[in-house]
């Protein structure tokens, strides 16, 4: 993640030093890969150090990351130790050494749902259920067993309950609104086809090119033709910068969440029309 952050800052401090043009914006787009990838190793790492495992009255609550599993004491099966799974932990999801959220199977379990920070069997505990085995890693897997255990055989759940309460938790909301990827993969294309638009048109464009024009069609300002990757750097720097704002304020303001993200594309569609009447 440092790595990364200074990868990022490196790249920034070289764009600015350059004049406008390729080179700068190059740097630029490095610079944002870059921050985006620490953004999400960031994310990942404050997962890392903020999975709960929490016993609640009627069931064991996993919490990582704002998606939350459900397991009621009534629908446990069997606790078992981490070397019941019979192989190294295989997961489809993040699958970091030491670090396993995700889904497999096993020949000895069947589906595994996996939330731990280690990848030493012996400091797992599953957990069997009708639908699944939930592999967990506590501070303390012999302390976490016995108040498991007491729990199970304390609970007095009625079994028609069951069915409800194993259905697996959807994901947040923000990542199951359509809205998001939608709109998102939209202003990406639009500013991709910006940048495509530029590059095709970039032998062909004289050292000075109109920059601006007046009411009646007449340039009035006129700059070097590197100038020209202003309009998209602009436009990717709302882009980022709305959707940050949007997940932001997606748990109390969805509608301006969804208004933030669909001005972006607005906005990405104003500056392909802006280049290409530049460079037209």
């Amino acid at each position: 993640m440092l790595l990364l952050s200074l990868a990022a800052l490196a790249s920034v401090l070289f764009a600015i030093r350059q004049p406008v043009g390729f080179a700068m914006f190059l740097g630029l787009l490095v610079g944002l890969i870059c921050g985006g990838l620490g953004l999400i190793l960031l994310i990942f790492t404050y997962g890392y150090f903020a999975l709960r495992y929490r016993f609640e009255q009627r069931a064991l609550v996993i919490r990582w990351l704002g998606r939350e599993e459900v397991v009621p004491y009534r629908a446990v099966d069997g606790i078992f130790a981490g070397s019941r799974l019979g192989q190294a932990m295989r997961v489809r999801g993040l699958n970091w050494p030491g670090y396993h959220v995700g889904i497999g199977r096993t020949r000895a379990m069947g589906l595994v749902r996996y939330y731990t920070t280690t990848s030493d069997l012996g400091d797992v505990a599953l957990i069997v259920t009708p639908s699944a085995t939930y592999a967990l890693s506590p501070a303390d897997v012999e302390g976490f067993r016995r108040e498991l255990i007491r729990h199970v055989e304390d609970s007095d759940q009625p079994t028609e309950t069951l069915d409800d309460e194993l259905a697996v938790p959807p994901l947040p909301p923000v990542l199951r609104d359509l809205s998001l990827p939608a709109l998102l993969f939209g202003s990406l294309a639009l500013l991709a086809i910006c940048l495509g638009y530029v590059w095709l048109k970039w032998d062909g464009l004289p050292d000075t090119i109109p920059l601006h024009f007046a009411a009646d069609g007449t340039p009035n300002m006129f700059g070097p033709r590197e100038d020209v990757f202003r309009i998209p750097a602009v436009g990717a720097s709302i882009l980022v910068g709305n959707l940050g704002l949007g997940l932001a304020l997606y748990a109390r303001e969805r509608a301006a969440a969804r208004m933030l993200w669909a001005s972006a594309l607005v906005v990405e569609l104003l500056v392909l029309i802006a280049t290409a009447r530049i460079l037209h």
